[in-house]
């Protein structure tokens, strides 16, 4: 009998999609049947997922419980799950390496609804038109568009900063522009971040240039449509940016000091945490 593989949905858009790519893969792996409740968030942002849909959550309620060692490495044991059982996965699985050998599928999977998809190539789209249109930016030939994704918020509350939380420094950003800016000759950077005003005003302050749209907050799954839509990324922290730069699957620069030196969240990853951080990616 194939076992059925079940999600423990914690967190927000980008933790979500890591946990069913995870999934997916371990359920690839091990010959399960990933299965997902119809009415779950995720299946309101994407509309082509290869998981059974569920009408009750008796499969998953009833289902034998597993977990991983840290979030954010790979574990061999989370990934070997005894598949001829009901398994609920009460895990992030903030690892890439779960679903590798799956990446294309993961790839068809998460594509947009349809609905999201027409605000997110408008928006795009008209931030491209309207930049343009204004006299003193040079015409534009072959653009590259860099999507910047500024994530501070919660990662400054006090008991996150104890833990080992770091956010992204204005030296970061300028660095990460500056690599692109001398890469290309044309340029034009969407900066997003959240509709908080202590971040909105950071991202005033240190996202600066003529080349810089600072992008009005839609909702997380138009924002990060617009962020998977540019050629090349500038993440800082958070699992939102790690999944929009992947969507784009460009050129992507992460904030590689993520965690404190020596803190419990730095204890999250692995020792070179490459099992995070996506091959070929370069961190700043």
């Amino acid at each position: 009998m194939r076992g059925h593989l079940c999600p423990d949905w914690t967190g927000r858009l980008g933790n979500v999609m890591f946990q069913y790519a995870s999934l997916f893969g371990i359920a690839k792996r091990n010959d399960m049947v990933l299965a997902i409740h119809e009415d779950d968030e995720i299946t309101s942002v994407f509309d082509n997922l290869f998981a059974i849909r569920l009408k009750n959550k008796s499969i998953c309620e009833h289902a034998q419980t597993w977990v991983e060692r840290e979030p954010c490495l790979y574990d061999e044991v989370a990934a070997n799950v005894p598949a001829n059982r009901n398994v609920k996965h009460v895990s992030l699985l903030q690892s890439w390496k779960y679903f590798s050998h799956v990446e294309q599928a993961i790839r068809a999977q998460f594509t947009f609804k349809k609905e999201v998809e027409t605000k997110c190539h408008k928006m795009l789209k008209d931030t491209i038109i309207e930049w343009n249109s204004n006299p003193t930016n040079i015409h534009v030939d072959k653009l590259q568009v860099v999507g910047i994704h500024v994530r501070r918020g919660d990662y400054l509350d006090e008991g996150k900063i104890a833990y080992g939380y770091q956010t992204a420094s204005a030296e970061y950003i300028n660095k990460s522009m500056n690599y692109f800016r001398a890469k290309f000759r044309n340029v034009l950077f969407l900066a997003f971040t959240a509709y908080y005003w202590k971040d909105l005003l950071w991202r005033e302050k240190y996202v600066v240039g003529g080349d810089v749209v600072r992008m009005r907050p839609v909702s997380p799954e138009v924002d990060m449509c617009v962020l998977s839509k540019c050629n090349h990324s500038i993440i800082t922290v958070g699992s939102f940016g790690w999944w929009a730069a992947w969507l784009a699957n460009g050129t992507a620069i992460y904030y590689k000091n993520v965690a404190k030196h020596n803190s419990s969240f730095r204890n999250d990853f692995s020792a070179d945490m490459t099992d995070y951080f996506y091959p070929g990616w370069i961190g700043f």
